[in-house]
């Protein structure tokens, strides 16, 4: 049982992807399948937090705002421009993500509360510019008309997963890379870490551009996915909810990132049937789970099994 633990513990990030690729396949109802594309895309916005708040210590509530950013980007180019839709793909989380990098600059001198106001000011700047620049966004009445990159929905699954694939795997990479450590200096101690001779500055720029391009990626496909976009899908609330699921995730794990993206994604509409009541035993079950996050995370686990596979050791070597 250890070895066999083990062994999906050093491929999680590979056992996720295989059992996903396997939905299309089963088959399962065109409304439950797109709730599975949304869980994805809403793990590639919840890495980009973990790149900032897990690696970094950089706490955001506006990230709303850059997934609107990349989103209404990829849907103007798209719809207002005639541009194509790969083309606005790739030109979307850039353009998010100098906006990210704008963001960045605050962060040299602001830390704690300061920063987390300053990143919802972003958030709810903008949501109004959204609203008020009828003429380019739609305002209120949201953008419509709006091309998916791919028509097909199983082959728009897997280009997804796909990324969503490679994002984890380069985000695993970089925990451990020269730049990981000096984001995780960053995150202990910023004084230390300068002293040290990691350039505070200019990770932490970098750090913010990163998440943003994530989320602008994100963005992008949340338009693709959904045809339409409209001011109310980036409140304040859906920027609570990204950092919910990063802290429900482990902070700074990859593999429980995409985890509680589809966790938290699906579980309104598992809910669903209970009417009005599914909000109040949606916020109930979302308590009981952060406090027993603790209890439930994969350290413990690799514990519990680790005890199991000494105790069958102890007995094997006892029998012999």
């Amino acid at each position: 049982m250890g070895k066999i633990f083990d062994t999906i513990k050093n491929n999680i990030l590979i056992v996720i992807a295989l059992l996903l690729a396997l939905i299309p396949v089963i088959g399962v109802p065109s409304y439950q399948f797109y709730i599975i594309e949304r869980g994805l895309q809403n793990a590639i916005i919840v890495i980009s937090l973990v790149i900032l708040l897990g690696y970094t210590g950089q706490l955001s509530l506006g990230h709303a705002g850059l997934l609107a950013t990349g989103a209404y980007t990829y849907g103007i180019l798209v719809v207002s421009y005639n541009v194509n839709p790969w083309i606005a793909f790739l030109i979307a989380p850039i353009f998010t993500a100098l906006i990210g990098a704008l963001l960045g600059i605050p962060s040299f001198k602001l830390t704690g509360p300061f920063l987390v106001v300053t990143t919802i000011a972003l958030g709810e700047i903008v949501r109004i510019l959204i609203l008020n620049w009828e003429k380019l966004t739609g305002g209120p009445y949201g953008l419509t008309g709006i091309t998916s990159i791919i028509s097909n929905s199983k082959l728009m699954f897997y280009l997804i997963l796909i990324i969503v694939y490679f994002i984890s795997v380069a985000t695993s990479r970089l925990s451990v890379s020269k730049i990981g450590l000096a984001f995780k200096a960053i995150k202990e101690d910023e004084v230390a870490a300068e002293v040290m001779g990691v350039d505070v500055k200019r990770y932490k720029l970098l750090a913010f551009t990163i998440s943003s391009f994530l989320a602008g990626l994100s963005g992008a496909i949340f338009a693709s996915l959904t045809g339409y976009l409209n001011p109310d899908s980036f409140t304040f609330a859906d920027s609570a909810t990204f950092l919910l699921m990063t802290v429900l995730g482990g902070m700074s794990s990859v593999p429980g990132a995409i985890l509680s993206s589809l966790a938290v994604t699906a579980l309104p509409e598992i809910l669903r049937f209970m009417a009005r009541s599914r909000m109040v035993i949606y916020s109930l079950v979302l308590l009981l789970i952060i406090r027993y996050s603790k209890q439930l995370s994969s350290v413990k686990i690799s514990k519990f099994f680790l005890k199991k596979k000494n105790k069958e050791d102890l007995v094997v070597g006892g029998g012999e």
